[in-house]
């Protein structure tokens, strides 16, 4: 190999080398710039950014879920660990959130009494968990021989009904409102989370807080810190020895955030019109009822008038047969004759009025068959209202709940 040929190929290495620390200097230039972003201090205004944006997918959550999400054990992992008591940093996995929330700390009310990162059991489904069952029937009625519009009034609200018991294994956004409510209503009983510091402290709801500034968290926002309580309060003056900044959602205003009060009144208010309807049904049964009864007794009762007119006529028949028989008797008897004569013609004419009070008896009986008929036809139209009308408000109802908190 020749001297020339010797050197070309270390010229080559040469650029080469050049080439490779190049890119190397552009790769560490973008790696610098990239932590020095990463490690630059954040300013107040994106501090609060940062906050907001947690706490909405915090609601986000509870509108998925049905409940507060947990805090999470590793701020590095971001998934909320229910089973852990000590965690305390931001789930921003789980919230959906990226790394850059890995630094903040979250705390939630999941002890004592009220639970507000557990699921609640299902409550306020349309009827309440009561139920309403009997409403449907058709009372004395043979299958085949009902009113076909009131048979197909009942037979939607049974559907309604079954989507109703259907509803109450089914959790929503009512049913954790049903518990926030009653937390909110008294915070002082169950509530394991509170901020403040030794001169006071109230409840809340969940706490997001970021460590400011000189990332550092201090003060009672240090896990385990400040005794009892875990979190400072928003708005706690800066200090050179304090400068996190959190917020703080209390128990009421967590509710009307998340629109539990109308929600939860709207859904009162549709369960109220179902109770409404459904007592209706069963007073429109009762009435009913005693449609048919009517029915009954006016039928038994023209049976009666139909009787009696025979009986009647039976008694005019004789009644005549006994005239023709004193008057042909009369020929041979004396002292009488008159006396049977005209006892047989009181008889007659007895009988006659007995004939013209059964057949107005059966007039009667017959107008009277009529006016129940009427009446029981009036009452199949009145009993398909009531029915459509309970039917609508379980159908309301179970839309409510199936809606939630959802916009």
């Amino acid at each position: 190999m020749s001297a020339q040929t010797h050197r070309r190929q270390g010229g080559f290495s040469l650029v080469e080398l050049s080439v490779a620390m190049v890119i190397i200097g552009v790769i560490g230039l973008f790696i610098w710039r990239w932590v020095a972003d990463s490690r630059a201090p954040m300013t107040r205004i994106e501090i609060q950014r940062q906050l907001a944006e947690a706490e909405a997918a915090v609601e986000g959550f509870v509108l998925a879920r049905h409940r507060l999400p947990c805090a999470a054990s590793s701020s590095l992992l971001g998934s909320e660990s229910c089973g852990d008591s000590s965690a305390v940093a931001l789930p921003w996995r789980t919230l959906g959130l990226d790394s850059s929330f890995a630094g903040l700390h979250f705390g939630v009310n999941g002890g004592g009494g009220v639970d507000l990162a557990v699921q609640p059991p299902a409550s306020a489904s349309p009827d309440l968990n009561i139920s309403f069952s009997g409403v449907p029937v058709l009372p004395g009625f043979d299958a085949g021989a009902e009113p076909a519009a009131a048979r197909a009034a009942a037979d939607a609200v049974q559907s309604e009904i079954d989507r109703a018991v259907a509803r109450r294994a089914a959790v929503n956004g009512l049913d954790w409102c049903r518990v926030l409510r009653r937390y909110a209503e008294n915070p002082l009983v169950g509530g394991s989370l509170r901020a403040g510091n030794a001169s006071g402290d109230v409840a809340v709801a969940f706490v997001v807080a970021h460590p400011g500034e000189n990332r550092r968290f201090e003060g009672s926002n240090v896990v385990g810190g400040g005794g009892a309580w875990r979190f400072d309060l928003p708005g706690r003056p800066q200090s050179a020895d304090f400068d996190d900044i959190s917020l703080a959602v209390g128990p009421a205003d967590l509710a009307g955030r998340m629109g539990c009060v109308a929600r939860l009144s709207a859904m009162q208010a549709a369960a109220q019109g179902a109770y409404a309807a459904y007592d209706n049904a069963r007073v429109m049964q009762e009435y009913w009822s005693l449609r048919l009864f009517d029915i009954a007794q006016a039928e038994s009762a023209l049976e009666g008038a139909e009787t009696g007119v025979i009986m009647s006529a039976m008694g005019l028949a004789l009644a005549t047969a006994s005239t023709v028989i004193s008057i042909a008797s009369a020929a041979n008897t004396e002292g009488v004759t008159a006396f049977t004569v005209a006892m047989a013609a009181v008889n007659m004419a007895m009988a006659i009025a007995d004939v013209a009070l059964s057949a107005e008896g059966l007039l009667d009986a017959q107008e009277g068959l009529a006016e129940s008929q009427a009446k029981l036809a009036a009452s199949h139209v009145y009993a398909t209202q009531v029915y459509n009308s309970l039917a609508d408000a379980l159908r309301h109802a179970i839309v409510l709940d199936e809606k939630g908190l959802n916009p």
